[in-house]
């Protein structure tokens, strides 16, 4: 039986009611906001490795703002939700937080190879796509992830193009027998150290390079001159070594202070290709070589679609941070605008499975990068399943203060100058 209404009710509803419906009109017109394209990144910003954790950083960071500049992706404006990962235990756990509490479908990181393997191991078990820039130990991309992508070749593949160049480059312009030229062998003990100096080693040995001295330390250390003594008395004519910032810089002082003379310091990346190692060294640092990703090169070969991004962002970084860019701001840089505008915007959506399809279908041909390599990754099945398989080291030499690329040939801007002078010989000079 329906309810009678009375005419008073109905009035004050009606009333209310068109009230309710003029006041709405008043509002004023709101778009509705574009969606936020979240992104996780997880870098080491504390901690003994902040310093090239915020220089990666800022490579990513600067990737964001263009793309963002040019409208975004997805239609959507990318927004980070920043991890900080001192360590491979915080690396973890960060990684929980990221999927768990921030809902990112992607995690961008992370410099360390220690950290990637950890941060890795989470987003596979999540099935969360991981887009590794830079730490590329051998066993991060081993395990067979589908979800993990990472820009650089396996790690050991720096330590073998230095191995390469000591016998192909250095003992030739020594005037040395490779088999005879004395290599003194020194790396630090964490995953970097043991995967690129192991790669070094290994490859030395198979082209009969003569090893001296071949010695681990910790990471850590304060004090390495018992070993700069040990390989004093051995006398090396050349050394290889894998070392951070801090214990790079420490070899090399106590080697100074010690005297221990070598014709050629080749280096595998990490202390040698920072501005940080000249900044501590000043002059010292001339003549050191390293194989790395590559600061300097001969841009003649790139596209020109890659000419113009490097010069771009060599501008924009140096204007906005005061120094040109590092090896590892390059890195960041490189590696998150390739997910950003190469791959993300052909999977259609933050979904990690059409992420996956997209970044396997992505083929990048050679130069057409700012650094020079193309980009493929290693198919499901492949035994670096994930390793993109058209990256290659370089190698480059300090020379009066600045990073040159002296080989492959055609990326190379200077000759490289051998041998190395003396330490009494630098102190005369």
């Amino acid at each position: 039986m329906a309810r009678r209404i009375s005419r008073r009710t109905f009035l004050r509803s009606t009333a209310a009611g068109m009230g309710a419906v003029a006041f709405s009109h008043a509002l004023p017109y709101r778009a509705a906001a574009a969606p936020e394209i979240r992104i996780g990144t997880l870098f080491p910003l504390s901690g003994p490795m902040a310093l090239l954790g915020e220089e990666m950083f800022r490579g990513v960071e600067m990737a964001r703002e263009i793309i963002n500049e040019q409208g975004g992706i997805l239609g959507g404006q990318v927004v980070y939700a920043k991890a900080d990962a001192p360590d491979a235990t915080a690396a973890t756990s960060e990684a929980e937080r990221l999927i768990n509490v921030e809902k990112v479908k992607v995690i961008l990181g992370t410099y360390s190879s220690s950290m990637a393997y950890a941060a890795s191991q989470v987003a596979e078990r999540y099935k969360v796509i991981h887009w590794e820039v830079a730490g590329n130990a051998n066993p991060v991309s081993e395990r067979g992830f589908k979800y993990f992508f990472g820009m650089l070749s396996p790690g050991s593949s720096l330590g073998e193009v230095a191995a390469e160049y000591a016998a192909k480059v250095v003992a030739p312009m020594l005037k040395l027998d490779p088999k005879q030229m004395r290599v003194g062998h020194l790396y630090e003990d964490t995953m970097f150290g043991t995967v690129f100096g192991g790669g070094a080693l290994a490859r030395g040995k198979e082209l009969g390079l003569n090893f001296v001295l071949s010695e681990t330390y910790s990471q850590k250390a304060v004090d390495l001159s018992s070993i700069v003594l040990k390989l004093r008395a051995l006398k090396p004519d050349i050394m290889i070594v894998t070392q951070y910032i801090s214990d790079g810089i420490l070899f090399w002082r106590q080697a100074k202070e010690l005297g221990l003379n070598v014709k050629a310091l080749i280096g595998t990346g990490g202390a040698h290709s920072l501005p940080d190692f000249p900044k501590a060294m000043g002059d010292d640092a001339n003549l050191a070589l390293t194989s790395d990703a590559p600061v300097g090169l001969n841009t003649a070969n790139l596209t020109p679609r890659a000419q113009q991004e490097l010069k771009k962002f060599n501008e924009r970084f140096s204007k906005k941070y005061g120094h040109i860019p590092a090896v590892h701001a390059g890195q960041g840089y490189n590696g998150a605008m390739v997910l950003l505008r190469d791959v993300l915007p052909k999977a259609g959506a933050m979904d990690p499975d059409k992420i996956r399809e997209a970044a396997n279908r992505l083929d990048i041909p050679d130069g057409d990068t700012i650094y020079g390599y193309g980009v493929k990754f290693a198919p499901p099945g492949h035994k670096n399943a994930g390793a993109n398989l058209r990256c290659y080291p370089m190698v480059m030499q300090w020379q009066d203060g600045n990073l040159y690329v002296v080989s492959p040939e055609k990326y190379a801007t200077r000759k490289v100058i051998l041998p190395l002078p003396t330490w009494e010989q630098r102190r005369k000079q």
